[in-house]
């Protein structure tokens, strides 16, 4: 079980974020870090990869079907249960904003 103060960093968050938009969540459909790069659009593959394994140790990404040489990722039950945690905290904050 994770919790959501064990803080993921951003380029995390937006790694499982990019996996959860394109329905990466199962060994068929996983993506490649070259196509999580082209969408993430700021850090370099090699960034992407050290992020994804860290992920991986902490068991809320997987490995999916190679694609060609590369290897390919989506994220896990876990992983998506810890990013509606940060959505439904983001709720949260927001409607506390908006009551004033």
């Amino acid at each position: 079980m994770i919790r959501v103060n064990e803080e993921l960093v951003r380029t995390q968050f937006v790694i499982m974020k990019i996996l959860r938009t394109n329905k990466a969540t199962n060994y068929i459909r996983a993506m490649t870090v070259s196509e999580i790069s082209e969408q993430e659009g700021r850090n370099k593959s090699n960034t992407l990869y050290k992020h994804i394994r860290i992920l991986q140790k902490r068991k809320l990404v997987e490995s999916g079907v190679k694609v060609e040489r590369a290897n390919s990722y989506y994220i896990n039950e876990l992983g998506l249960e810890l990013l509606k945690k940060y959505d439904d905290m983001e709720e949260e904050k927001n409607g506390s904003n908006n009551e004033c």
